[in-house]
């Protein structure tokens, strides 16, 4: 289940294996090629003809594909990279020649063109799934978690009452790392009860920070991040193609151990559902979110209680989820990490179905939902800050960035913007928003400054 999908070891030979049938299928057979001792055959210029219109009409019949399946119906939800276009072209040139040399060609060739469909289309799945960044082992593309059940330390008891400091204190002066102090966190899958809103989530991810596996931990700060919605969507997706442990890792080495324990609970049930983070026939997202998931972690884990001490982050709806949560329960969360978010809750369909769905056919209730409105009607927050990030060629999402942070701004959020260059809507922008959004946080969690943050 561990077996990379996106390593050249495993790239290199498809792609190598695709090239040589390729070429075995564009050389005309043996029976397009005159001979000195055999009577005249059919010339090969009429055989390259006949592949190169095959591959001239197969590459404009997927860029056609490409257009109408990303651009136009927005099947995937975003537009295709020019690297999904030029392959599913490729895909298609390569479909086109092996029809016509199973057409034209003899029964040998026909295996080879059996063949070449399948390995051209295993290559372009491996090519654009590289690209995303999605599913980066076998695994990940299973929905098979590798992430064996958490244990926690015997020193881990939960929060009290006294622990309700502020991440504006002086944790790491106080803090002296002991001597068998681990040298990394640790990773572990928990089920949460959804005691209150009985929501249906699959197992969440804990990150405990190596100061959390001591014998007398500190009271920690929080971070709650939330993956993407879409095929293949999970907790996992923020360790496997986000990268996000390691990240944390880093961080956690250039202070004492010091960081946020980490929880990445399931917002979605399913893969491609989308309860929109909010109460309704979907689910009760935002109870599980803002309840039910701060109950266990208070209860289980030494934390801070204050919501300075507490910050919920994610990418795409995950997050839209993160500012939506942040600006409608600044008693919950102090800061917010939004990358590539929407701007607002919103299903596929559109506006209708969103309201049918999700707000119990209420208009009024949908446009309430929406952060910028939520933030109108809060007015200026005190102490809330957000962190807004987006990949500069994400032609869909790209827009919003503006437009919500321009409005957080007014409300009077600490707002920090950035813009990730050459890069779309994908785990690359997610893995590089996550971790400048993590150092973004570490200071306003009370976890000092960041080494070139």
């Amino acid at each position: 289940m561990s077996f990379s999908l996106v390593s050249v070891l495993t790239l290199a030979p498809v792609y190598a294996l695709a090239l040589g049938l390729a070429v075995c299928l564009v050389r005309p057979p043996r029976g397009w090629v005159r001979r000195r001792d055999a009577r005249p055959r059919p010339r090969p210029r009429r055989w390259w003809t006949a592949v190169g219109v095959a591959a001239v009409v197969g590459a404009g019949a997927g860029a056609l594909v490409s257009w109408w399946v990303g651009d136009v119906q927005a099947a995937l939800d975003v537009p295709p990279t020019w690297v999904d276009r030029a392959w599913v072209s490729a895909l298609g040139a390569g479909l086109a020649v092996a029809v016509v040399a199973g057409v034209r060609g003899g029964a040998g060739r026909r295996v080879v063109a059996g063949l070449g469909v399948v390995v051209f289309a295993l290559s372009t799945g491996l090519a654009v799934n590289r690209d995303a960044g999605l599913f980066p082992t076998v695994g990940a593309l299973l929905g098979v978690s590798h992430v064996a059940p958490l244990t926690l330390p015997p020193a881990q008891h939960g929060a009290s009452a006294g622990d309700a400091t502020t991440a504006s204190g002086t944790l790491p002066a106080e803090w002296t790392p002991p001597a068998d102090l681990p040298r990394h966190g640790r990773l572990g899958s928990v089920v949460i009860p959804a005691t209150d809103s009985h929501f249906r989530a699959r197992p969440a991810l804990v990150w405990l920070p190596p100061a959390a596996l001591t014998a007398d931990p500190p009271a920690l700060p929080v971070v709650e991040a939330l993956s993407g919605q879409g095929p293949g969507a999970a907790p996992e997706n923020l360790v496997d193609a986000g990268h996000l442990d390691d990240q944390l890792d880093a961080l956690a080495a250039q202070h004492d151990g010091l960081a946020p324990i980490v929880v990445m609970p399931d917002q979605l049930g399913r893969p491609t559902s989308n309860p929109m983070c909010v109460d309704g026939e979907l689910g009760d997202s935002a109870t599980w979110l803002t309840r039910d998931v701060p109950a266990w972690v208070t209860a289980h884990l030494d934390v801070q209680r204050s919501p300075a001490a507490w910050a919920i982050a994610g990418f795409s709806q995950g997050g839209t989820c993160s500012v939506q949560l942040a600006t409608e329960h600044p008693d919950v969360f102090g800061s917010f990490v939004d990358v590539s978010g929407q701007l607002g809750p919103l299903l596929d369909g559109g506006v209708d179905r969103t309201i049918a769905r999700g707000f119990d056919g209420s208009r009024a209730a949908y446009d309430a939902a929406q952060p910028v409105a939520v933030m109108r009607a809060h007015g200026r927050y005190a102490d809330l800050g957000g962190f807004f990030a987006v990949g500069a060629d994400d032609s869909r999402y790209g827009p919003v960035q503006p437009v919500v942070s321009a409005a957080a701004q007014a409300a009077g959020i600490d707002v920090t913007r950035l813009t990730v260059p050459g890069s779309g809507h994908d785990w690359h922008t997610a893995s590089v928003g996550l971790a400048a959004g993590l150092r973004w946080l570490w200071p306003r969690l009370g976890l000092g400054a960041v080494v070139g943050g």
